[in-house]
């Protein structure tokens, strides 16, 4: 989909307003960065890379000879992330995990990627090989070196056993990007989810919004009260959490699909808001996103590509 001037009008004004929109644009600066390690369960670990309003979470699981990483921010974030991981002990990392093809998730493969063994979907591959347009980026993103490309791939689902953990990576189809990856720690009850959720109160986005209610329902489906759910860029979260987002994008789906039938335009759709229910829910800082919410659910009812 072509960045239209109304569109980059909505960019500009949700880059100036959204840390985490200005993170995929690799606006962040790290030179002030924190990485903070904190112990979730058994040899599981989410390690969270703070640089000024941003934050962004990297699943690490630990074992006697090194490493699995799930996600790493931009290559510059690197130093502080390193110097975490050493003060577990000076250990390779073996695994390196792409939730999606996004680069403040890829930002270590070029990094570890000539040692370690990286794996995502076969299309977040298939993305970071070519040249990319998405609409977010005024700039095309890649190709990327080949020693950043991920070596395994997988179609549905694809089981790794390290560390005395079963990580499970399941794709539900196209939601936040169309090689979107899931993580499960097995035996930890453990779940990363990227970017198709960040939290309370945070406003995740798809390239297929009810692509997004379908792998968050199957998210809540297989996980259980007791699950720790490792967002994209938000705070540790759980089930009830991940409900309640869903309810809220179903009834702004339906919201878009009756406001689409009475004829209104997308910006009269955009101007309408959340649905009533739901105007007081998302974080304070979050509240200029709506109208982008709301935009790409009807583009999705519409039918119209858009490259995420």
């Amino acid at each position: 989909m072509k960045l239209t001037v109304r569109m980059a009008l909505v960019f500009v004004v949700l880059l100036a307003a959204r840390p985490a929109l200005a993170l995929q644009m690799g606006k962040v600066d790290y030179s002030k960065a924190t990485a903070r390690l904190v112990h979730l369960r058994g040899n599981v670990s989410v390690i969270q890379v703070r640089a000024g309003d941003s934050v962004s979470n990297i699943g690490l699981l630990a074992g006697p000879d090194g490493y699995l990483l799930v996600d790493h921010p931009e290559p510059a974030s690197h130093a502080v992330i390193q110097e975490a991981l050493d003060g577990l002990g000076k250990r390779p990392v073996r695994f390196l995990v792409n939730t999606h093809w996004h680069y403040d998730h890829v930002g270590g493969n070029e990094i570890f990627g000539p040692d370690a063994v990286i794996v995502a979907h076969e299309n977040a591959r298939k993305r970071l090989v070519t040249e990319q347009r998405p609409w977010w980026s005024p700039t095309p993103i890649g190709p990327y070196p080949e020693r950043a490309w991920p070596r395994v791939t997988f179609k549905e689902s694809l089981m790794i056993h390290f560390a005395g953990e079963d990580v499970e990576m399941v794709h539900y189809g196209v939601a936040h990007t169309d090689g979107d990856a899931i993580v499960y720690f097995t035996g930890a009850n453990i779940v990363q989810t990227g970017d198709v959720f960040h939290g309370k109160g945070q406003l995740a986005e798809g390239a297929d919004m009810e692509g997004l209610v379908g792998t968050l329902s199957g998210i809540a489906a297989r996980i259980n009260d007791e699950t720790i759910v490792i967002t994209g860029h938000g705070e540790l979260s759980t089930r009830s959490e991940i409900r309640e987002y869903v309810a809220l994008l179903q009834d702004s789906i339906e919201q878009v699909r009756r406001e689409i039938a009475a004829g209104k335009t997308d910006e009269q759709i955009q101007a309408e808001g959340l649905p009533e229910k739901w105007k007081g829910w998302p974080a304070a800082d979050n509240m200029p996103q709506i109208p982008q919410l709301k935009h790409l659910i009807f583009v999705s009812l519409s039918h119209k590509d858009i490259n995420m």
